[in-house]
């Protein structure tokens, strides 16, 4: 299925791709749409903080190939993050993936994306979308990344992102309070990804230096991580299986996905305990094994240092906020 979307505001995206059915809560910042049968089942929650600022929170599983060509004419700023299901995108001949734990910092105007959508997959999706037209920020960072008509920044595996999306996702506040807490979450989410962005000239003075085949062996490295991360090889091992040297591992990885080889484990690892702890399945020192750290001490210290609290506060925190969601019921 193929959809073509001429887009002038953040609004023309919803137009023909969702069937607009408000839920019975919905009020002027939130809305509910529900998937075309023909295409799909499931929804997409849209949180409309102010004018040309928005959250929209996507679950949905497609019966088949989805294919979105959309022409945008106006200055879009978007962060995108990617919990499940996959997909890619594609602008200026360049193409993106759309992978479980990938955030993408995208700018497009006058410029043509074609996203596609991959089918039997429960695809969960957060967009933080800005009309820049109405974003009223002087900001070094926002000049830079505006000066083409495409530009890109991708970071994989972040724990920090990671956990910015999942309070957004289940913030408990409603009305003004809610509108509030979601605005600054989003303007955090901006600001980290804004941060670093005069590497990003470095870095693709190193990504040009990457051959076709040296991104494909990259991408592989990863897959490789994401499916041992409780034991992943040594860094000379990765590179023997994916066919390159650790130098050239080492420099395209940090490059191309944003982060270190072992950055990448350790924020892996991360993400998996505090979802075991706020779900109590397993106390501080049995998720520290059960992610691959033997020294309990460490794997405490790296997750304070990640998440700016202790493991063993995890399961109080998750209490207290399912307490405090019970007295608004």
């Amino acid at each position: 299925m193929k959809l073509h979307i001429d887009s002038r505001d953040l609004s023309d995206t919803f137009g023909d791709f969702i069937d607009v059915t408000p839920s019975l809560w919905a009020n002027d910042q939130k809305h509910l749409y529900s998937i075309p049968t023909p295409s799909g089942t499931g929804h997409l929650q849209r949180f409309l903080l102010r004018k040309g600022l928005e959250i929209n929170f996507f679950d949905a599983e497609f019966h088949r190939p989805i294919t979105m060509d959309v022409d945008i004419h106006y200055p879009h700023l978007e962060i995108s993050y990617t919990t499940s299901g996959s997909g890619s995108w594609s602008a200026s001949s360049q193409e993106y993936a759309m992978t479980p734990g990938m955030s993408s910092l995208i700018y497009v105007k006058e410029a043509n994306m074609i996203a596609q959508l991959h089918p039997n997959e429960r695809m969960q999706h957060m967009e933080l979308r800005i009309d820049l037209r109405y974003f009223d920020n002087d900001l070094p960072e926002l000049e830079r990344l505006t000066r083409s008509s495409v530009f890109c920044k991708q970071t994989a595996g972040s724990a920090h992102i990671s956990l910015l999306v999942e309070q957004m996702k289940q913030c408990h506040y409603q009305g003004a309070l809610q509108k509030l807490y979601l605005e600054g979450k989003a303007l955090e989410l901006l600001a980290l990804h804004l941060d670093g962005l005069e590497e990003k000239g470095q870095a693709q003075q190193t990504a040009s230096k990457l051959t076709a085949d040296d991104i494909q062996c990259l991408h592989e490295a990863k897959d490789i991580l994401s499916r041992t991360w409780k034991q992943p090889p040594s860094l000379l091992g990765l590179a023997r299986l994916t066919g390159l040297n650790d130098y050239k591992l080492k420099l395209g990885f940090k490059t191309i996905f944003g982060t270190t080889v072992f950055g990448y484990v350790r924020e892996l690892r991360m993400t998996e305990a505090r979802r075991m702890l706020e779900r109590g399945e397993a106390n501080v020192s049995q998720t520290a094994m059960m992610v691959g750290y033997h020294n309990v001490s460490h794997f405490a210290s790296l997750f304070r240092k990640t998440y700016g609290y202790n493991p063993s506060e995890c399961g109080r925190l998750t209490a207290s906020t399912s307490q405090h969601e019970l007295h608004q019921i």
